[in-house]
């Protein structure tokens, strides 16, 4: 599982500094080596291991075993598939952030707007193996579902159908489009689907930016997490952490970043998994005292 972390690191860094981001890459870098550290130990006892076996004449079944193990605990983590794609090469793309890109984005840009999009509900249902948690412990991010298939999961809490989900629209600059592109394919990969959909703001008669780039966990992608409930939910994001950071940091910087931008934005779903996080957290730091 960490050689999929690792190449997840390095790929990841590479991406910043094509795209100039050095603060991104030492904010990447030092979470990375952050998190690898207490594998080092782990390390070292297989290095061990292996060599004892090798010494031994046991190559050959120490390369299968270590294999097997590596792909046994190391998911398919496929790119992005495209779902209705009017963006070409060449042409302005514009990108519809509603969850980390709202906070962190780490691609250059020119122009913004915040604003909403219809009849899709954010929830936390797609399970993150990389950014947020690992293949063996996923943690919970931010996907979009049509109304009408919330309504099917969840049939005693419907989507209210005059609800909106507010978001940044990114303008990429010109230019950079392709690499952004790419960029954001593989930062997106764990499941995720393009689309694209239309941005309105407030008093607007028609959307201020059409056919707008969104990644989207659909429900039939192998990372959806299916029907779940806000507590549990809420127990996995108090708890996953992965190369990018704590799954609660996720959680807490969208929300906040909703405040900021506008005092509706922040949805009653968000709201009340934010507390019930906050209430996990708080209660498993006294336990710990």
């Amino acid at each position: 599982a960490e050689d999929l972390v690792f190449y997840t690191a390095v790929t990841g860094w590479g991406q910043c500094i094509e795209l100039g981001s050095f603060d991104g890459y030492r904010e990447r870098f030092e979470k990375t080596a952050e998190f690898l550290r207490p594998k080092l130990e782990q390390g070292k006892d297989l290095s061990t291991m292996i060599l004892k076996k090798l010494t031994n004449g046991e190559a050959q079944a120490s390369r299968m075993t270590v294999s097997e193990t590596v792909s046994a605990q190391s998911p398919a983590v496929a790119a992005p598939t495209a779902v209705n794609t009017p963006w070409e090469d060449g042409q302005p793309l514009w990108v519809f952030g509603y969850g980390s890109i709202i906070y962190r984005v780490d691609f250059p840009i020119e122009d913004q707007v915040f604003g909403y999009i219809h009849s899709r509900k954010r929830a936390f249902l797609q399970k993150s193996h990389d950014h947020r948690g690992t293949p063996t412990r996923p943690g919970r991010v931010c996907t979009l579902i049509p109304h009408t298939e919330w309504n099917s999961m969840f049939p005693r809490d419907p989507a209210d159908p005059d609800a909106v989900c507010w978001g940044m629209a990114y303008k990429v600059q010109s230019g950079m489009e392709q690499q952004v592109k790419q960029h954001l394919d593989f930062r997106e990969k764990d499941g995720y689907t393009e689309d694209f959909v239309d941005v309105f703001v407030e008093q607007s008669e028609g959307p201020v930016v059409q056919k707008v780039l969104v990644y989207v966990g659909v429900s039939d992608n192998p990372s959806f997490a299916g029907p779940s409930t806000l507590d549990e939910t809420a127990r996995v994001i108090a708890g996953a952490e992965g190369l990018s950071g704590t799954n609660r940091e996720y959680l807490f910087k969208l929300c906040d970043s909703l405040r900021l931008h506008h005092p509706r934005a922040l949805d009653p779903y968000l709201a009340e998994l934010e507390t019930l996080v906050r209430t996990y957290v708080a209660s498993d730091k006294h336990a710990l005292q």
